[in-house]
């Protein structure tokens, strides 16, 4: 079983941005046309943080959440302009 094989992947920043503040590792993002996947590690952490997300269940630390939203979207921007 490869690394990819057992990742996560969400076009959702919210989502993503969720799931890397609650420490899961980002693999990296993977362009799909005009838009990117952003790619983590650990399925089955991120699908149970991805189901507390929408769920409306989550409960963490709103500047981190914050802080993880900027990291990710700087790691977007600066891959379009390549």
């Amino acid at each position: 079983m490869t690394r990819k094989d057992k990742a996560y992947k969400t076009q959702d920043i919210f989502e993503a941005s969720w799931i890397y503040s609650q420490n899961a590792r980002l693999i990296g993002l993977e362009p799909n046309g005009k838009y990117s996947y952003f790619v983590f590690d650990d399925s089955t952490l991120c699908e149970h943080l991805s189901t507390e997300y929408w769920a409306q269940q989550a409960v963490g630390n709103i500047k981190e959440f914050v802080n993880s939203l900027k990291t990710l979207k700087d790691l977007l921007f600066s891959q379009k302009g390549l």
